[in-house]
């Protein structure tokens, strides 16, 4: 048996082999990988998502700007030997509006697709509509508040607020966001038909009187306003020729080709549908008789549907980018059991952190480390191992799957060649360090130096 001498000296192959080794180690363990490196079949596929900023979808539909005019408060004030003050106060208009929060969510690999999230209860809308008053008088001395006139004061408007949660990216004409508001039996005037003319129609009853103070009038208005929000996307600005809308669920958008940073503008669509209807109420009785006939008359005021079109905003995604220099080598011929090795860097020119999984479809080709992470503008060495195991012209192929959508397999091409010689002398790879081997000649033991001056 031999023993004693066999690896006395390491060759500078087998240092980068266990140096190689220790960084892979140290690399899992103080690197864990985030993105989902998944083994599919023969092949690797890693998954990676990134969220943008959160941005903010708004739209305001102004019919008639809403307006407020008058004093404000009581003016003047009651002050001095001032004896009333007066309010006065109108507020108008008609306009709605809505606005929606939430951030994109891209997943790749290769084409990019494009989720929306809402943010929880980031979605508002509003409507107004309708006009209000109020005519007041206050006596200084006594405080008491009076209405200059009960026809002054009134309220005819309709308002409504509301907080969702948005739904972003769904169409989904099941789930709107509904406003309704509504006003109830509002006296417009009542009176007797004698009140109406101002004075008698010259038409009388015999021991009843005037036939006009028998009919009395009353004209009540009620009214209702609805608003639903529904069929609400995202949707890509025209100039995103390269992308598509895809199924009402995310957009796929193409990766950049050049540059790693991602900006998608997009703008917010919703159909909105509007009803505004009043219905004036005339109510006749007659006293004598005590019959009362309720005429009711519908008022449409607004009705019909319009696309909002919100805001355009802008949202940002970074990307890593794999840069292989050097994409083919040849190695020295080797002969079986021997071994030659190759480096070359791996670098990360993009904007997020690169993983990947590093792959040799040959045996004969031994690859460390088995997977690579990467800071933007980092860069590591790969080393690559030629040891075959037989003779013949030896083909390989380094593959790294990596999270660059663009680029999501990178390859590396290998060349080899193995051959036996007339000696049993192992190949030496040019400017390696000598390398001890145990040779049993007879019934004993020599060490002998390959590739070196003996000692």
């Amino acid at each position: 048996m031999c023993n004693g001498f066999t690896g006395i000296k390491i060759g500078a192959a087998m240092k980068k082999i266990i140096l190689a080794a220790a960084f892979a180690v140290l690399l899992m363990t103080m690197s864990p990988l985030s993105a989902e490196i998944v083994q599919e079949g023969d092949e690797w596929r890693v998954y990676d998502q990134q969220y943008s900023e959160e941005v903010e979808f708004e739209y305001r539909d102004v019919i008639i700007p809403r307006t407020k005019w008058g004093t404000g408060d009581w003016f003047p004030g009651c002050g001095g030997l001032i004896p009333l003050s007066i309010k006065f106060n109108v507020e108008y208009g008609a306009e709605m509006g809505a606005k929606m929060k939430g951030r994109s969510l891209a997943k790749w690999p290769e084409s990019v697709k494009v989720y929306w999230e809402g943010t929880p209860d980031g979605g508002t809308a509003d409507m107004f509509y309708g006009i209000w008053m109020e005519a007041l008088w206050k006596n200084c001395f006594t405080g008491a508040e009076n209405e200059l006139s009960e026809w002054l004061n009134f309220d005819l408007s309709f308002e409504d607020a509301k907080v969702y949660q948005p739904f972003l990216l769904d169409g989904n004409v099941d789930n709107p966001v509904s406003m309704e508001d509504s006003i109830d039996h509002f006296l417009l005037y009542e009176g007797t038909l004698a009140d109406m003319v101002g004075g008698s129609c010259g038409l009388s009853i015999p021991f009843i009187g005037d036939l006009c103070s028998l009919i009395h009038f009353k004209f009540e208005l009620d009214g209702k306003m609805y608003v639903d929000i529904f069929g609400s996307r995202i949707a890509l600005d025209e100039k995103q020729q390269r992308s598509i809308y895809s199924d009402n669920q995310y957009l796929v958008i193409e990766p950049p080709v050049v540059g790693t940073l991602m900006e998608i503008p997009v703008h917010y669509e919703s159909k909105v549908y509007y009803q505004t209807v009043f219905i004036l109420t005339v109510t006749i009785r007659i006293r004598i008789l005590e019959l009362e006939f309720p005429i009711p008359i519908e008022i449409p005021v607004w009705e019909g549907d319009k696309i909002w079109t919100y805001n355009s905003q802008t949202v940002y995604f970074n990307f890593p980018a794999i840069f292989i220099d050097n994409r083919a080598h040849r190695f020295a011929d080797t002969v079986p059991g021997d071994e030659d090795y190759w480096e070359f860097e791996v670098e990360n020119i993009g904007t997020r952190d690169l993983e990947a999984k590093v792959v040799s479809d040959d045996p004969n080709f031994i690859v460390l480390p088995d997977t690579v992470k990467l800071v933007p503008g980092g860069s590591t060495t790969v080393t690559v191992f030629f040891k075959p195991y037989d003779v013949g012209v030896k083909k390989g192929v380094i593959k790294f799957y990596s999270n660059d959508p663009v680029e999501p397999v990178t390859t590396v091409s290998l060349f080899g060649y193995s051959s036996e010689t007339d000696t049993q002398w192992t190949q030496v790879i040019e400017g390696d360090e000598p390398r001890w081997e145990i040779i049993k000649t007879g019934k004993g033991c020599s060490a002998t130096v390959i590739g070196g001056d003996d000692e």
